[in-house]
């Protein structure tokens, strides 16, 4: 198991190492071209990159500037939706000889699958060539990537903590001081003050207990031969879901799959629904986007709710957007060039969609909060707390190394609570059941 710690210390030695490695590759290669064993290669030719960040929110710019710097090439970006029905269409697409030579993947269990199935390159000596890279290699200590039989086979273009994001107009009138430290309960408990039964939920989930409690590889015992859904974390973050639901300190579950709101969550925060959200940053570009969403309340950033008063537990948040290569591909050379070009340049162009780069280069703390935040920044957010929820606190995230049936874990992980949460199941078979069934796809992967 390994983690990631996410601070202004870590942002700044990673803009460091950028511009060393800058300052090293401009004597190895000239523009347009990439080295390898018979020195540089002239790109050319075209590719299709498949990816779920909509091409406004930062791709198409980007893509735009690879062809500008790289004369003679073409990359075509097309969006698929990161939701089942999505991920189904990629992998569907991948399997079934469709021309896509670059595509991404948000999490490391369902890159696991594709890996499995023979869809991805593997990078590991590529990766192992670019220095700026060297912490995603597949010996790096602590791990940051998906490792497979000693392989690499992707690249994670994002590291970004979960936070909460809150309603700062709702805490006000409900007179609550936002929190710059709290537990699960604490979080409850605000909840319930922020609720008005039958017009406004508290927030719309609740807090991530398990992962936060348990760490990397929460799901699998030590060994990794057997599932670990037997652990009080996992009945803690139950329990959480049915009591916060029970007294509509959180939406309902009825209510969020009727509306499809486990992918468009956007909409009750914005709508005043909700008064809070555990999420990632990827929700700032529809808070940001005033003619599409528009409301009047000011957002604020709070700290992902910990074990207790002296244990803020593990960040859940990603080590993602993960950039891999078509085992089938016909151009590995600009398929590889458009992915260290993105690596590099992600702050510039992708911070502004919500994804917070893996590789700063040289931009500060500030310069990535006015791109993430946008120019309205004042009148939308509250500014300072995002700076010290993002880069002035200390988030331990998650890495996880196990894997073993991850992607069919996750479906029955999804299934079980949303039987709970609708009651036709009850609270005290879900650990039995999962468990049960966990073990026995973990038995079947081998």
């Amino acid at each position: 198991m390994s983690d990631t710690f996410v601070n202004r210390r870590s942002l700044i030695a990673g803009a460091g190492a950028a511009a060393a490695l800058a300052a090293c590759s401009s004597t190895t290669s000239e523009p347009g071209q990439m080295p390898s064993a018979s020195g540089p290669v002239k790109l050319s030719g075209s590719i299709n990159v498949w990816g779920g960040v909509p091409p406004e929110n930062g791709p198409k710019e980007l893509c735009d500037a690879f062809m500008a710097a790289n004369t003679g090439t073409t990359v075509t970006y097309t969006r698929f939706v990161n939701d089942e029905q999505g991920n189904l269409k990629l992998d569907t697409s991948l399997q079934g000889g469709t021309d896509i030579d670059v595509f991404t993947t948000y999490s490391m269990a369902l890159l696991a699958k594709r890996i499995g199935a023979g869809l991805g390159m593997d990078l590991t000596q590529r990766i192992a060539s670019v220095p700026e890279l060297a912490a995603y290699k597949a010996d790096a200590n602590p791990i940051q990537n998906y490792v497979a039989g000693g392989k690499v086979y992707g690249v994670p273009a994002q590291t970004s903590p979960t936070v909460v994001l809150a309603n700062l107009d709702m805490l006000k009138a409900a007179g609550i001081t936002p929190p710059t430290k709290w537990t699960f309960d604490e979080y409850r408990e605000v909840a319930r003050k922020l609720s008005q039964p039958g017009k406004v939920s508290g927030s719309f989930n609740a807090p991530f207990a398990a992962r936060t409690i348990l760490g990397p590889d929460a799901w699998y015992a030590k060994d990794g031969k057997s599932s670990n859904f037997t652990d009080p974390a996992f009945r803690k973050e139950l329990d959480l879901q049915v009591g916060m639901q029970g007294e509509q300190s959180a939406m309902d579950m009825k209510t969020i799959l009727a509306e499809k709101l486990q992918v468009y969550t956007q909409g009750p925060f914005l709508q005043g629904r909700v008064g809070m959200i555990n999420t990632q940053l990827f929700l700032v570009r529809y808070i940001s986007d005033l003619k599409q969403f528009p409301h009047t309340f000011k957002t604020i950033a709070l700290p992902q709710p910990g074990v207790s008063a002296s244990d803020d537990g593990w960040n859940v948040g990603a080590v993602g957007d993960i950039l891999s290569i078509n085992s089938k591909t016909q151009n590995p050379e600009l398929s590889w060039a458009l992915i260290v070009f993105w690596m590099k340049n992600a702050a510039k162009y992708m911070t502004k969609g919500g994804r917070l780069p893996s590789l700063p280069g040289s931009e500060t703390p500030d310069s990535l909060l006015s791109q993430l935040l946008g120019a309205d920044m004042q009148n939308i957010y509250d500014v300072a707390s995002f700076k010290n929820v993002l880069f002035e606190r200390k988030n331990k995230i998650i890495v996880d190394t196990k894997f073993a049936a991850a992607a069919e874990i996750t479906t029955l992980n999804t299934q079980l609570t949303q039987e709970v949460l609708l009651g036709s199941r009850t609270p005290d078979s879900w650990a039995p059941e999962m468990k049960k069934q966990a073990d026995a796809a973990i038995s079947k992967a081998g």
